[in-house]
């Protein structure tokens, strides 16, 4: 067996080259910007009121009386340079007339038929206007390589113009479940067979990464039959997730048949609990995951190496989960040798180990909001030491 820091460095030596595509803004949500985006143009492009109001010059306040000059909306402009002691009604997102340096918003303007005054007065020139650029400047880098591409950004860059960005592509990931026991949610549960739940939670796992699965299949415990399905999942995609029989029971062919179908082992067995039996390969540039049968150690194993894998291939920079360290509320004893991953519950106060460790638990799973990792060589941790922590959600 090797140790969870041995495993993930060998599944990042082992991630292969990124692969960058162009998509639209909008549909590029989600992924990684694959360059540096810089800024077609100064935003914004002109002097621009921030406020619905009375554009006017700031050397003629000591005079407070104005003539009501004109007006612009948004979208439209004041074709003339504003003339002194004149105020001009202008609206928030116009652009402020050429002349013009400070916008007095409209609540404190003072109208008598077509003279100004206003009370207050404006603290200090400028007020009230957004300067050309103040937002972007052209040619500024606008979206850094290697950013993952938000609501925001899709606003930020299409405010610019932008309509099309280069991303690095999201991998293609197939799931084959194994199991004879295992039948579909929905049909009637028979004597001896529970629900396949490992599926529908990895495709929901992916789904937290923005990835939809191409390929989805549950196989019985033959080999051949296995065999077969592999090859067909390996025509189409990047990653292959395979659930159960990765271990050395009668009826654990998923290794055996992965390496027939042409798989180079890189390991199999880590020094963890749970999820000991978790295999990890290549077939080529396409990697393999070999994932525990029992639900909560499928989805630890996703959480600790396979979104990692994930993300390293869709360009991230930091793909291991966000780590905390927050003092312990309950105490736990282990044996030495084995890095135990807890389902918790943290808040600002601390961390909680649930109740419900096995696993084939799920409930205690769908309650947690974080792995407690004690390490291989830790007996105890009592209440009040500080522990590790990722975050899952």
């Amino acid at each position: 067996m090797i140790s969870v820091n041995e495993a993930v460095a060998f599944i990042k030596e082992n991630i292969p080259g990124l692969i960058s595509v162009r998509l639209g803004v909008i549909e590029a949500c989600g992924f990684i910007s694959a360059q540096d985006i810089y800024s077609p143009l100064a935003l914004p492009p002109f002097n621009q009121s921030a406020m619905d109001g009375y554009a006017i010059r700031f050397k003629d306040i000591e005079k407070n009386n104005f003539r009501l000059a004109g007006e612009v909306a948004a979208g439209g402009y004041y074709t003339s340079m504003i003339e002194p002691n004149s105020a001009i009604r202008i609206f928030t997102g116009a652009s402020v007339p050429e002349g013009a340096d400070t916008v007095i918003m409209q609540e404190h303007a003072i109208v008598s038929g077509g003279n100004i005054a206003f009370s207050p007065l404006p603290a200090k020139q400028g007020m009230n206007v957004r300067p050309i650029g103040s937002h972007i400047q052209k040619g500024e880098i606008a979206f850094a390589k290697g950013q993952l591409i938000t609501p925001a950004a899709v606003g930020h860059l299409t405010g610019l113009g932008i309509t099309e960005v280069f991303v690095y592509n999201k991998p293609k990931v197939a799931i084959i479940t194994t199991g004879d026991e295992l039948i579909e949610p929905g049909l009637e549960l028979e004597e001896g067979s529970i629900y396949d739940s490992n599926k529908p939670m990895l495709v929901a796992a992916l789904a937290s990464l923005g990835i939809e699965p191409i390929y989805i299949n549950h196989v019985p415990d033959e080999p051949e039959v296995l065999y077969k399905d592999i090859q067909i999942a390996f025509e189409k995609v990047d990653m292959l997730l395979v659930t159960g029989g990765v271990s050395v029971g009668d009826y654990d062919y998923v290794v055996t048949m992965l390496e027939k179908a042409g798989v180079k082992k890189v390991f199999h067995n880590v020094k963890q609990k749970p999820g000991k039996p978790l295999y990890f390969g290549t077939l080529g540039d396409k990697l393999v995951f070999g994932l525990p049968g029992n639900p909560a150690s499928v989805l630890t194993c996703f959480y600790e190496y396979v979104s990692i894998a994930l993300k390293s291939m869709m360009g991230y920079d930091n793909a291991v989960l966000k780590k905390s360290f927050l003092p312990l509320k309950n105490s736990y004893t282990k044996k030495k040798g084995l890095t135990h991953f807890l389902k918790g519950i943290a808040d600002e106060n601390g961390v909680e180990i649930l109740s419900g460790q096995e696993s084939y638990i799920l409930h205690s799973y769908a309650l947690a909001n974080c792995l407690v990792c004690i390490h291989e060589d830790v007996e105890e941790k009592n209440a009040g030491d500080i522990i590790e922590i990722h975050w899952i959600n």
